[in-house]
């Protein structure tokens, strides 16, 4: 019973070890993980202030005072990391003009079938649903045609075949 116990205990231990192990693990993966949530949002803050320096230039000559400050703030910060941010930008642009000419070639074929869709009325569905009816009703109708057909022919010893 004692040596049950102390299997039961070292194999608990064992446990507990792994347990702490993956703990440790997981943890120092949060920390990893929040590092790069922080240097993301860093780079989402650069990239909202090349964003606010883009649309002043582009809307008028001049920049506001605010985005004078967010700009020179911007600045501040290594070259590299600004010529990256602009090459992300400038793929993000295309991006952009990319969705918008599928967009537009989408909507256009949106509209064609809606207008070819309106053509169709609520008559023309019925008339195919009667077609539908008066076929499987023809249907039934050949199936009790070949079933005679089959009694005839055996009544009077004629070889019966079926043709498709």
């Amino acid at each position: 019973m004692y040596n049950d116990l102390h299997k039961r205990y070292v194999k608990e231990i064992k446990a507990n070890q792994e347990q702490s192990e993956a703990i440790k693990n997981l943890t120092i993966k949060i920390h990893e993980l929040e590092h790069n949530l922080q240097e993301q949002r860093q780079r989402i803050q650069q990239l909202e202030c090349k964003k606010v320096s883009w649309k002043t230039s582009a809307v008028s000559g001049k920049r506001s005072r605010t985005s004078e400050r967010e700009v020179t703030s911007c600045r501040d910060t290594s070259v590299k990391k600004e010529s990256c941010c602009s090459k992300y930008l400038e793929l993000l642009l295309k991006e952009i003009k990319k969705l918008k000419k599928e967009n537009e070639k989408l909507s256009t074929e949106r509209r064609a079938l809606k207008n070819e869709l309106a053509g169709l009325d609520k008559d023309f569905f019925e008339e195919i649903e009667d077609l539908k009816h008066a076929v499987q009703e023809s249907v039934k109708l050949n199936n009790q045609y070949e079933k005679c057909l089959k009694q005839i022919s055996v009544m009077y010893g004629i070889p019966f075949t079926t043709h498709l």
